[in-house]
């Protein structure tokens, strides 16, 4: 009972101290009871508590009405109002020589929780004596509203340092004169730095940039997501800062808070959310065949490495899936991987394509500059498609920045350290490009550390009925269509044509195929070279031309859709399902406008 009382008894007992020293010598003691009626503390001089517990009021005792009849704990309890009964009207005759005032104690909700209570001999019985008792409930239903504030407040500040310290980000609270008051979890991790080491110091010790940003704010002008450093020993990491007044509902300002996350962070989460992650892993590569069975091998045997890669092969072939899985089996899988395609950014893009480009660099650059492809990659994977088709003046300032492990923005004189995995694709033959001047002979063995040769399709034809059930399913599904079956002679139509697209050709065929319910076998799609190839004899089909081009379906298909979506290239690519980069080179294929 007693230890269900502890708040109860914790809140009073400053309140009956201070009144004891109060009655000291006055024959009075004070007697703290539960809500029914349960004695749970005695204060009082010596001698007349004595003669207290001569008649069991004791601690643990019941003082209410239906344990000894009437009296003044009892009766307030009942009516929920203050009482004072003096000598005969109480019930038991041991009682009749004292005098008692009590008053019952709510807690907030307005319900009893005990009774307070001054006893005295009969002689000194005054109705001050329970307005004292009175007075003195009064405070200690202050007290316990003044707790139940004190506790909200606790609870406040603990839900706040607990939501603070699960932020993603870092945090300082600045005071007016420029201390630091208050870190988060979240900063002193990604500084690297004790908490002790930053309460109650000068913010501008750890970061140079404090004075301007706080008359930034001051101005009441937005700084966000600007980047810069701290200066802390051995840390070298940018940091994206955000800065914030902090005022009362009159708008007189407190303080600041001061919040930063890591540059490479949050990169890697603009790189998650805008695509630039890697789908492919080396179980998404179809084929069985032994030369497809000796590239996979060999693929993920280097991919362990950080050595540079260059893959080659014809278009079509796949090249890109191996970059991405070659990424995915790397040590730099949890970081980008970043694509370029070289042949599709305009020559005067490039360079801020790639190094990225700092405010003012040129008329139009962003506010605040942007990071190039490097800095996206960094701890990750850039990959550089159609290398063979960078500009040479291109060539050199990639070659600094792969020596040198760091590249300048466009505008600045500023190294950026970078530590990314390089892995180049061409279809062309590099050491032809060399002779004639197109490609860097320095270059080339920069980037030919290890080369994998990704061999074509038509010399992997065993790959190529995997591939068609593969796309059949894939395409079908696509399209919510049934699954067509192709016949005998379809798939050997198939599998004794060439293929000089490779495996993106085989794709846009199986497409066509599924597009068309699989009425037709795909036979009338294929060049009329397949004849000449298996000797075969190609049927006749009266819904269909004698003759296909696909070069020329291509090209109207991508026409319609520009004039359809409004040279809108975004939509233009998603309703074809390529990426921009393809549509652009498909674009500069068929020169289309």
């Amino acid at each position: 009972m007693l230890k269900a009382n502890d708040v109860l008894i914790e809140i009073t007992r400053p309140v009956i101290d201070e009144m004891f020293d109060f009655l000291r010598g006055s024959g009075f003691f004070v007697i703290l009871t539960d809500r029914d009626g349960c004695i749970l503390n005695i204060t009082g001089d010596d001698e007349i508590v004595s003669q207290a517990r001569k008649i069991n009021i004791i601690e643990g005792a019941f003082m209410d009405e239906k344990s000894i009849g009437t009296n003044s704990m009892g009766i307030a309890i009942i009516g929920d109002c203050p009482m004072q009964i003096t000598a005969e009207e109480h019930f038991v005759s041991a009682l009749h020589k004292w005098t008692c005032s009590a008053a019952p104690i709510h807690d907030l909700s307005g319900d009893i929780i005990g009774i307070l209570n001054l006893t005295g001999t009969r002689e000194h019985s005054h109705l001050h004596t329970l307005g004292l008792a009175v007075s003195a409930v009064n405070a200690v239903e202050s007290r316990l509203k003044n707790s139940d504030i004190q506790k909200q407040l606790h609870n406040s500040n603990e839900f706040a340092f607990a939501m603070m310290n699960s932020l993603s980000y870092g945090m300082f609270a600045i005071n007016l004169h420029d201390d630091i008051l208050w870190v988060n979890d979240m900063a002193c991790r990604a500084i690297n730095i004790r908490r002790s080491r930053l309460i109650n110091q000068p913010v501008s010790d750890f970061f140079p940039e404090w004075s301007k940003v706080k008359q930034t704010i001051l101005l009441e002008k937005p700084y966000v997501d600007e980047e810069a450093q701290f200066t802390i020993s051995g840390l070298k990491d940018k940091y994206l800062f955000n800065s914030f007044l902090i005022k009362t509902k009159e708008k007189e300002i407190l303080g600041f808070l001061l919040t930063f996350r890591e540059f490479s962070r949050v990169m890697k989460t603009v790189n998650k959310y805008a695509g630039h992650s890697t789908r492919y892993t080396f179980d998404d590569y179809v084929g069985s065949s032994p030369k497809t069975k000796a590239l996979i091998k060999y693929s993920k045997t280097v991919a362990k490495s950080s050595s540079p890669i260059l893959i080659t092969g014809e278009s079509g072939t796949g090249k890109e899936i191996i970059a991405q899985s070659i990424h995915n089996a790397s040590n730099y899988c949890d970081a980008a991987f970043i694509a370029i395609n070289c042949g599709a950014i305009s020559e005067s893009l490039i360079e801020s394509e790639l190094f990225g480009y700092v405010e003012g660099a040129f008329t139009g650059a962003r506010k605040g500059g942007r990071p190039g492809k490097f800095e996206l990659a960094n701890n990750g994977t850039l990959f550089l498609d159609e290398i063979g088709e960078m500009p040479v003046n291109m060539q050199v300032k990639l070659l600094r920045a792969l020596q040198e492990k760091a590249v300048f923005r466009v505008g600045s004189d500023t190294p950026v350290p970078v530590n990314v995995r390089i892995i180049a694709a061409t279809n062309k033959i590099l050491e032809i490009e060399v002779k004639k001047g197109n490609f860097r002979l320095d270059l080339f063995y920069r980037l030919n550390v290890v080369e994998i040769k990704v061999p074509p399709l038509r010399e992997r034809k065993e790959d190529i009925v995997p591939l068609v059930h593969f796309f059949l399913k894939k395409k079908a599904a696509k399209y919510e269509k049934t699954i067509p079956e192709l016949d005998d002679y379809a798939i050997s139509l198939l599998t004794g044509y060439d293929w000089p697209g490779n495996i993106r050709e085989l794709e846009n065929l199986i497409e066509k195929v599924v597009i068309f319910n699989g009425k037709m076998s795909p036979d009338f799609l294929i060049h009329q070279s397949v004849q000449e190839e298996t000797g075969l004899p190609l049927p006749s089909f009266t819904e269909v031309p004698e003759t296909w081009n696909l070069d020329e379906i291509e090209r109207n298909t991508i026409t319609k859709a520009l004039v359809s979506f409004d040279k809108n290239i975004s939509k233009v690519a998603a309703s074809l399902g390529i990426s921009r980069n393809t549509l652009y080179l498909k674009m500069k294929k068929y020169n289309i406008k």
